[in-house]
């Protein structure tokens, strides 16, 4: 049988090179990992005696924060939501419609999905295509160029 240079026919001749690699591979893993595991040693004292039952001012303010920090994200989840429905709404808008750069709008909405910039895609479809077209509706023929 032929094996070329990294098959088994190599590990079985050459022991002594393979004796000597995974030595020093072995050895490269050990330097790489002994900081880590002399971290992972350190000595750390917890106090495991602190209290919980009283309350502070830091304490309020924490939870004001926190509930702050609700309301922010629900705000960002609803104007990611918004521009997502506007985003299909373009999309369903340049499928119906009939104009000339149809498949290039189309292509820019759809890789603006998956590249993340699909805000954007649809804001500029909206003001450069659909905004222009008012009067038309999705499907007529008669539609300006984009």
């Amino acid at each position: 049988m032929c094996y070329n240079e990294y098959g088994l026919y190599f590990i079985i001749k050459n022991k002594g090179v393979m004796k000597q690699i995974i030595s020093k591979a072995l050895g490269l893993l050990g330097l790489v990992t002994l900081p880590a595991l002399t971290l992972a040693q350190s000595d750390y004292n917890y106090d495991y005696n602190y209290d919980t039952t009283t309350s502070t001012t830091s304490d309020a303010a924490g939870a004001a924060f926190g509930i702050g920090m609700l309301l922010f994200i629900g705000f960002v989840a609803l104007v990611c939501l918004a521009l997502f429905v506007l985003w299909v709404v373009m999309l369903i808008d340049c499928v119906k419609r009939q104009f000339e750069a149809r498949t290039t709008w189309l292509i820019v909405l759809i890789v603006g999905l998956f590249i993340g910039y699909y805000p954007i895609a649809a804001i500029v479809y909206y003001f450069m295509v659909k905004r222009k077209n008012l009067g038309t509706k999705p499907g007529d023929t008669a539609a300006p160029k984009a």
